[in-house]
């Protein structure tokens, strides 16, 4: 039986949050936040670390589609890093449709206190995990 390893991503402009599950447990689990550079360039450096240390089999790679506004700046900047991330590191990805991903995670945080004041950096990997649980859901 081989066991595949996903990463999830919750694309920001400053920070994109990462989670990881793979196809025995079927959880996704924030695992880390990259910050990227001030000049708003995607900080590869950090990402190629952290890709090296698993054997991904696949990116799953949220996406912002608002029913009121499906071409929001926010839906080309995931579109186009997922793209690069995918030919970067030659993984496939799929996209997953994470509309409202941080307002839950926010609220989640809040509620079990773990992070009163929901900390962004954990906003952003517990993001991250529930677009790779919703893309674990549909699969």
């Amino acid at each position: 039986m081989t066991i595949e390893t996903y990463l999830g991503f919750d694309v920001g402009t400053k920070r994109t949050g990462i989670a990881i599950a793979n196809s025995l447990t079927q959880q996704a689990a924030g695992i880390e936040v990259v910050s990227h550079h001030k000049n708003g360039a995607t900080n590869w450096v950090a990402f190629d670390h952290i890709i090296q240390q698993h054997n991904i089999s696949l990116f799953v790679v949220g996406v912002p589609y608002d029913n009121n506004n499906p071409t929001q700046e926010m839906t080309f900047i995931a579109q186009s890093f997922a793209r690069k991330l995918s030919a970067r590191y030659g993984i496939n990805m799929v996209l997953v449709d994470e509309y409202l991903s941080s307002n839950e995670a926010k609220k989640q945080l809040k509620y079990n206190h773990h992070h009163p004041q929901a900390n962004r950096g954990e906003v952003d990997k517990r993001s991250a995990a529930l677009i790779l649980q919703t893309w674990l859901g549909h699969s």
